[in-house]
């Protein structure tokens, strides 16, 4: 039995997760963005990502007009196939960013039906 590692709950979500994975540079990646926890963010990447490096990002969602940006770092970077195309699934931990806006978003994802797959 594999136990599970994550302290919190994963909400579904859509959106685009911009990703500044040199932060000397100002070049950027977009990413689709898959879900969203208290702690952490899903998403696919077209470009791999170093596991352990720091990362800037922004989550925009127009949806619930979510505009959510902090830093944190790489946990996860697996390549898989999505949509047909050769992507890489990533997996960010959140190290700084406005805990009070995160906590807000979750609420809103979760009373949507995609929040609540």
């Amino acid at each position: 039995m594999v136990m599970e590692r994550r302290l919190f709950v994963r909400f579904l979500m859509s959106g685009i997760v911009i990703v500044q994975s040199d932060l000397a540079n100002t070049s950027t990646i977009d990413c689709d963005l898959i879900n969203l926890s208290y702690n952490g963010i899903g998403a696919f990447s077209s470009k791999e990502l170093v596991v352990g490096s720091k990362i800037k990002f922004l989550i925009i969602n127009m949806q619930l007009n979510v505009n959510l940006g902090g830093f944190g770092r790489v946990v996860f970077c697996n390549s898989e196939k999505y949509n047909g195309k050769d992507r890489y699934r990533i997996g960010i931990e959140i190290i700084d960013a406005d805990r009070e806006k995160i906590k807000s978003t979750l609420m809103s994802v979760r009373e949507t039906p995609e929040g609540k797959g």
